[in-house]
């Protein structure tokens, strides 16, 4: 076989290449059989040319196409005559060859002396088809390069699920740290969360006496930086070999990782910086999360046991035994109200009051024990005025600032058929007469635990068949007074019990939507 077909043969055994690395090796390999030695292979990204990263030559160099020679639209040129130098190192372009396609140029091969004229008519022939190749070859391998870094991203998210897994924020900092050792092969790995240290295979010592970057000690970096990164070169050590490190830095939560000496195949460009990053702050967020729900629901069960105790002190349904004239309800709006009503009997004699704590739930609930406590210690239904001093002064020395208490408090005395009372700052309370007539009991003081009074009780006469109503403002939430005494009224044949209740049916028509404590008591006389 003749020389010449050799050549066609090496020529198209280059353009069949099945890699760049093949094409590239074929060609080095022809102008060798060519005896061309002279010759110099550049890989071309963007503008910038270096040596082809295949044939490892002796000397590294940079320079722009049009260094070398390149002209728009031209495959082929000789004569270029081009001195060029890289620091120490000069080199001499005659002629160059660019592989060129579709506008985007992959490879360049510069020649310093001119090429055999029977060399050069087949190159110039070729010249197109290896660019076509070059291009073809350099786009799939691309591809392929992206599809296994994304390939191993997807990889990574799914070995992160685990975690995602930790319910507790140190857990959460622990497998993050043996996580990130292990995907990355780092060498050693630490963090730094409020201020304290957590590491594998370093210490915080090593952060601050033998780890510097930016003349400064690692630690002092690490709890200022506020961004992912990567960086290479930049860590100096005295103690260990540092070749590059990654930093990852969640906003959310303040929690900053420093991986030393990853490795480099999962390159941790701006975006996977990101990626990483999301990881951690969902990791720490479920965990916060996850702790917050724990805690809360210790004092949901805490706040339900407490609900249990202050319900013992204060009963939604009061009446009196073997006596149904009378009847009292307080139903809250959450587990626990600040309404309290309360009923006994000495002797003939009925004590009562009906209250309304400022604000609601636990905090008003509270203070209603400390009025269910005041209304046990009576002793007799003559120390009304002074019992309700007693309590007033003493909510003032407690100094609860915004608490205060609207109360109406009575005695029935049935032998006299009188009701004396103190109201305090309570809405008007009723005495519904069978002849339709309504007379009301307004306050004379202010709501209690605000100021010092001197009290003194006043007293109305009752006609019997009467109607004595007292309530809170929840009721007032649903209807006017006027037309609550009409509702009242229409329901005075009922028992007392009755009453209240149907108030509470008819009023409360949906008990998920109840706004405030519904308290009312019920006197039929």
């Amino acid at each position: 076989m003749a020389a010449n077909d050799n050549n066609i043969l090496d020529l198209l055994n280059i353009v069949s290449s099945d890699s760049t690395e093949d094409f590239i090796k074929h060609i080095n390999e022809f102008f060798i059989k060519c005896s061309i030695t002279d010759c110099h292979i550049w890989d071309v990204i963007g503008n910038i040319c270096e040596p082809c990263q295949y044939i490892h030559p002796d000397d590294y160099a940079t320079f722009d196409i049009y260094e070398l020679g390149f002209k728009e639209d031209e495959v082929f040129l000789k004569n270029i005559n081009l001195d060029i130098s890289y620091f120490d190192y000069n080199y001499h372009i005659d002629s160059a060859i660019f592989f060129s396609y579709n506008s985007r140029i992959t490879h360049i091969i510069t020649f310093e002396t001119p090429l055999p004229e029977d060399l050069e008519a087949k190159i110039k022939i070729a010249a197109p088809y290896f660019g076509k190749r070059s291009v073809e070859l350099f786009s799939k391998e691309r591809q392929m390069d992206l599809y296994i870094n994304y390939q191993k991203k997807v990889d990574f998210v799914k070995r992160a699920s685990i975690i995602f897994m930790c319910l507790e924020i140190e857990e959460t900092i622990s497998m993050s740290l043996s996580f990130f050792m292990d995907v990355f092969s780092a060498d050693v790995v630490c963090a730094v969360y409020k201020n304290e240290f957590h590491g594998i295979g370093v210490n915080e010592e090593d952060l601050i006496e033998n780890i510097t970057i930016h003349d400064m000690p690692l630690k002092d970096y690490l709890i200022n930086i506020n961004e992912t990164i990567f960086v290479e070169n930049e860590v100096i050590s005295s103690k260990f070999n540092i070749k590059n490190a990654f930093f990852i830095y969640d906003e959310s939560s303040g929690l900053r990782f420093a991986l030393f000496n990853i490795i480099v195949d999962i390159v941790p460009d701006k975006d996977f910086c990101s990626l990483v990053s999301s990881i951690i702050s969902i990791a720490v967020e479920n965990a916060l999360n996850h702790e917050a729900l724990t805690k809360f629901k210790i004092e949901e069960t805490e706040i339900a046991h407490t609900a249990e105790i202050l319900n013992k002190f204060v009963k939604c349904n009061v009446q009196l035994e073997n006596n149904d004239n009378i009847y009292g309800i307080s139903y809250p709006a959450r587990n626990a109200g600040g309404d309290f009503v309360n009923l006994m009997q000495m002797g003939n004699d009925y004590i009562f009051c009906v209250t309304d704590v400022c604000g609601k739930g636990y905090s008003a609930a509270v203070l209603t024990v400390v009025l269910s406590v005041f209304m046990s210690h009576f002793k007799s239904a003559d120390e009304l005025t002074a019992k309700v001093t007693n309590l007033n002064q003493f909510l003032i020395s407690k100094n609860f600032d915004d608490r205060f208490i609207t109360a109406f408090f009575g005695v029935y005395h049935s032998n006299t058929k009188e009701l004396e009372y103190i109201s305090c700052g309570h809405d008007p309370a009723a005495v519904l007469s069978k002849n339709n007539k309504i007379e009301y009991m307004t306050s004379d003081y202010m709501p209690m635990g605000i100021m010092l009074e001197d009290y003194k009780s006043k007293s109305i006469k009752i006609e019997d068949n009467s109607i004595i109503f007292i309530y809170t403002d929840g009721l007032i939430e649903y209807s006017s007074l006027d037309d609550l005494l009409c509702l009242v009224n229409a329901l005075s044949d009922k028992k007392s019990k009755d009453i209240a209740e149907s108030l509470y049916k008819e009023l409360v028509v949906d008990t998920s939507l109840q706004k405030d404590d519904f308290t009312c008591l019920i006197m039929k006389i």
